[in-house]
């Protein structure tokens, strides 16, 4: 009778990894273009800098 449910329980699981996996990049994503932003605003005020000369 359990032999059933393997297949649904299997399609869970990988189901699960998918939504896991789509979670663990986002944040990564997120996490990426604040470090980007943050770099480009350090950055900026020395552009403009040494477009004064």
């Amino acid at each position: 009778m359990l032999e059933n449910y393997f297949g649904l329980i299997e399609a869970l699981f990988v189901f699960g990894l998918a939504v896991a996996f789509y979670v663990w990049q986002r944040a990564d994503l997120k996490k990426e273009n604040e470090k980007a932003k943050a770099k480009a605003e350090v950055e900026a005020p020395k552009a403009s800098d040494d477009t004064a000369d």
